[in-house]
């Protein structure tokens, strides 16, 4: 019987897990407000080591601090070289919806078994407001903050090292996942280390009027559990390091004062039970039945309390053993009944942002009703247990129900929002107008009232072709694996959102409208057609890389570091800095000069289409040699070429088919630290199209 009711249990988890899957792999789009925000940077991060990725080089840098923000975005990029984008978001909120039910199961199986119904209110809880909000990192935390508390709970009596290793890993997966609920797990674990021997010695001494055993071995028994939880918390040390090091670095960077919330805000979200509200505000009525289930779950609890305490009392068999009657009415799952109670005073008094983020009262009040669980004792008969479980799954369905509507609702309005074309061009940078649009949707025919899913979209059109995106909020702050570079360069491609329509006065003087649907417009920078003049009449144009003062070879353009692109003709689109070398004049050869530089440089050139040949001249100086790679067209022309030292002058050549008017050369060195530098001393190109062939259109012209 009882291994059938088990068989019964795990089906049911079963299909209510791909119940609530479904709708991540049913639609294309899962609405949420920073969640192509996520994939972009992750594809960014992906993308950023190759060096014909001119343009997310030039615009990011890489923030390698351990800073707990990490793992989604890991997550994410990893799967980046396997998956599409989209198939990519939806493992990881495979991940993040799947293992919060789960952990919980874990959670109440290891700590009260007749709870581990509750489990299942991990399923209404999977699809949260923070979930829709795109914090991915926070949700997957909250998963991995229940593992990691129903395993010590498990091994808590018997630690060893193995146990703490394990411990340890389960830290620090939580520390890179998320701050806040590694620094909840913490506290959480200290002080049920702390009740646990606490409230068993209070038992043992206070809890018979004639103590069962010697003075002395009760003291030694207690001095054990004491040294127990010593030795743990000891144990505990760098973990507590990591918890106040980072708090330090974020009160020092960005200090402590944050925004709080009026009581009345506050007392709102909490008897809403806003935290499971996104899009509109019919869940509200599902999170207020949800509260009233909590409470009587919670009325029920004292009244098993107080008919325990009084049967006992009844029964007369705290005379016979000297039991006394409190411990009938006190229990150890009164650490969770403390624990919820704790975080409420933290969800009260906490700012709603501060630090490095906000949204703090909002992760709180999520934790609250879930740390509570084993505290709840309700009769334990197996009818109760399928009206506790029916009840669950109602509500769970009934929240994922009004969730499906509006992602189909949303999906229409996003794939319109998408169907922008024209911006096929690699290595491109794009801006939207507004950065962060909220706009309403027309499906739903209301704009979305707690999150933003035309937030950050338009991401999905940058995670392409090494596309820059200057509008990126998570290279503005020190959490994400990226920051900006520099983030004022000119965009080849703007989208203007519809509501920003009457606000690009200009806009059309410099761009040209390429498409638009029923939500945004895309406009591509206007661009000069290449410079006849740059030919003299001829096939060949020759580029002299040299210092200011130096002589420029006949018949050659002079190229110096600071030689800006200027559209039609020719010069740097990287603002990296660079350095010139003069060799001397003693120097015979043609190309006695150079511009050096350590970071990646770009050069483009503006051309007629058609197939050219570039001869390229390195040379190094005096003391160092130099190692030399140069891209163009998107393939490795130049790999790994050694300039040795002296006033030798290489010269390597490559053809090239121009398709989209520009020949764009990136040079950099693979060579570290102080021989960080590759060195250019000038480059022709010669055109292959046959001579009398080779001329600029009419409209060139």
């Amino acid at each position: 019987m009882k291994a059938r009711l088990f068989s019964v249990g795990y089906i049911t988890v079963i299909v209510l897990l791909i119940i609530h899957l479904l709708p991540v792999w049913g639609f294309k789009y899962f609405p949420t407000q920073d969640g192509a925000s996520h994939i972009y940077n992750a594809y960014v991060l992906k993308e950023y080591h190759q060096h014909e990725n001119y343009r997310l080089r030039e615009v990011y840098k890489r923030n390698a601090t351990l800073f707990p923000n990490w793992t989604s975005h890991v997550l994410l990029a990893a799967l980046l070289y396997i998956f599409p984008p989209l198939v990519c978001e939806k493992i990881v909120l495979t991940l993040c919806i799947g293992l919060l039910p789960l952990s919980l199961f874990y959670f109440l199986n290891g700590i009260e078994k007749r709870n581990t119904v509750f489990g299942l209110l991990g399923f209404i809880y999977a699809y949260n407001y923070l979930l829709h909000m795109g914090f991915y990192n926070f949700v997957l935390s909250i998963s991995l903050f229940f593992f990691a508390l129903g395993y010590w709970w498990r091994v808590k009596d018997k630690l060893r090292l193995t146990n703490m290793i394990v411990l340890y890993i389960l830290l620090l997966a939580t520390y890179f996942t998320h701050y806040h609920s590694y620094a909840l797990l913490i506290v959480s674990l200290t002080f049920f280390a702390l009740y646990t021997p606490a409230y068993s010695i209070l038992h043992e001494i206070f809890g018979h009027r004639e103590p069962s055993q010697p003075l002395m071995l009760r003291f030694k028994e207690n001095a054990m559990k004491f040294k127990s939880t010593l030795i743990f918390l000891v144990g505990l040390i760098p973990a507590y390091f990591i918890l106040f090091a980072y708090y330090f670095y974020l009160s020092s960077t960005h200090g402590t004062d944050g925004d709080h919330k009026g009581f009345e805000w506050l007392n709102d979200y909490f008897f809403s039970m806003k935290s499971l509200v996104s899009f509109r505000d019919d869940h509200v009525l599902i999170g207020r039945v949800l509260l009233v289930f909590f409470a009587i779950a919670l009325g029920l609890t004292v009244i098993n309390r107080i008919r325990q305490y009084y049967q006992f009392r009844e029964s007369e068999a705290w005379k016979e053993t000297g039991e006394r009657l409190w411990t009938r009415a006190v229990s150890q799952m009164d650490a969770f009944l403390l624990m919820a109670i704790l975080i409420t005073i933290m969800y009260f008094i906490a700012p709603w942002s501060g630090y490095s983020g906000g949204w703090i009262n909002d992760r709180f009040h999520l934790y609250i009703f879930l740390v509570l669980l084993p505290f709840f004792a309700i009769n334990g008969h197996r009818h109760i247990n399928y009206a506790v479980a029916g009840v669950i799954i109602v509500l769970s369905l009934w929240h994922l129900g009004y969730n499906v509507h509006t992602y189909a609702m949303l999906n229409r309005d996003i794939a319109n929002a998408l169907s922008l074309e024209g911006m096929e061009e690699a290595d491109t940078i794009l801006m939207s107008i507004p950065g962060e649009w909220g706009g309403s949707s027309d499906a739903l025919g209301f704009e979305p009232k707690y999150v933003e899913p035309f937030g950050h979209i338009e991401c999905l059109l940058a995670t392409n072709k090494g596309i820059a995106y200057l509008d990126n909020y998570e290279a503005d702050t020190d959490h994400f694996p990226l920051r900006y570079k520099q983030n004022d360069m000119p965009a080849d491609f703007v989208i203007v959102w519809r509501t920003a329509y009457n606000d690009v006065a200009g806009l059309e003087e410099e761009y040209e409208r390429i498409d638009a649907n029923d939500y945004n417009r895309l406009y591509r920078r206007k661009r000069a057609a290449p410079d006849p003049e740059m030919w003299d009449g001829g096939t060949v144009v020759a580029f002299d890389l040299q210092p200011e003062d130096g002589q420029t070879a006949t018949g050659h353009t002079a190229v110096h570091a600071d030689t800006v692109y200027t559209d039609g003709q020719y010069g740097w689109l990287t603002a990296s800095e660079r350095d010139d070398f003069e060799k001397g004049s003693e120097v015979s050869q043609l190309y006695a000069d150079s511009i050096w530089g350590a970071e990646d440089g770009v050069f483009r050139v503006a051309l007629p289409n058609g197939t050219y040949e570039v001869t390229c001249y390195f040379s190094a100086n005096e003391s160092e040699p130099l190692e030399i790679n140069l891209i163009a067209g998107g393939e490795k022309q130049i790999q790994g070429l050694r300039i040795p030292v002296g006033n030798e002058t290489i010269e390597r050549r490559y053809n090239i088919t121009i398709t989209d008017e520009h020949l764009t050369q990136v040079i950099y060195t693979l060579e570290k630290g102080e021989h960080k530098r590759w060195g250019w001393s000038g480059f022709t190109i010669q055109s292959t199209n046959g001579g009398p062939n080779f001329r600029f259109s009419e409209e060139t012209e």
